[in-house]
């Protein structure tokens, strides 16, 4: 069965440098594929295929002098690039699940790297290609065959990494006979969060309502600044860490609620 687990990560300046470059060489190609892609279509009404076509492109742009530079990332997170950019176009070709056209990836947005090859996970580290061990902090033991690692950077410069691996435990069987009398149900709603069966009424924090006068005052400050500025980089910070705090107390809340309920409706015949 595969497990996955997000822990945070603690570069040195250098690394999160390397980290940098990492993070936009595979935005680069990403950007790159889909320029390409649309303007073949556009001009000679060709489609290509990110997975093949552009993915071809990689060796030949690393042998340039112009991009040399991609040689210094990770080959296999350049190659995933290609192949979510190819997902991103099935989703759209998909009449099922109405996704929009692909659009550019913003270089102030959350960055995601994917690596596969040469992955490893110790007690306080993790190693990726093309750096050295960089501190983590791993909350959970990793228990298993190590597949895959995701690094991942905040808007707000906190560095994450997802990590994926294959232990021998066997995947839980789907439940088939459930006793009805120890069936809890929920019902949400607008002056309370959700109301259960049993009558018991869990109150809708308002998270977002109560940061929303720091928010109204960054984002104005935000608003005054001048485009392309030092100050408006430094605003856009400020007003990020703001929703990041409402997130954070959101998320809490939730997983804490969640813990709760199962903890107390946990039957008996389900701890055999």
């Amino acid at each position: 069965m595969l497990k996955a687990i997000k822990i945070r990560l603690y570069p040195t300046p250098e690394q999160a440098a390397l980290l940098a470059c990492q993070f936009g060489a595979v935005r680069f190609v990403y950007n790159t594929g889909l320029r390409i892609m649309s303007h073949r279509y556009k001009r000679h009404g060709q489609s290509l295929s990110a997975k093949h076509d552009i993915k071809r492109l990689l060796p030949v742009a690393k042998k340039s002098r112009k991009y040399g530079w991609l040689k210094c990332a990770d080959s296999i997170a350049l190659q995933q690039s290609c192949i979510n950019l190819d997902q991103a176009f099935q989703r759209f070709f998909d009449p099922k699940q109405k996704a929009g056209y692909p659009r550019f990836k913003s270089k102030r947005g959350r960055q995601s790297s994917y690596h596969c090859v040469g992955v490893k996970a110790g007690g306080n580290w993790i190693k990726v290609p093309k750096l050295g061990p960089i501190k983590a902090k791993v909350h959970r033991p990793v228990d298993g065959k190590l597949k895959s690692i995701t690094l991942s950077r905040t808007v707000t410069g906190k560095h994450y990494a997802s990590l994926l691996f294959e232990t021998e435990q066997a995947a839980p069987a789907p439940l088939k006979d459930v006793d009805a009398a120890n069936v809890v149900g929920l019902d949400m709603g607008l002056s309370h969060l959700a109301i259960d069966s049993t009558g018991c009424k869990i109150a809708n924090p308002r998270f977002l309502k109560q940061a929303q006068q720091n928010l109204k005052r960054k984002q104005q400050a935000l608003s005054r600044t001048k485009k392309g500025s030092a100050n408006r980089a430094k605003a856009r910070l400020l007003v990020a860490k703001a929703h990041e705090r409402v997130a954070n107390a959101r998320n809490d809340f939730q997983h804490k609620l969640s813990r709760q309920i199962v903890d107390d409706n946990l039957c008996p015949w389900r701890l055999a």
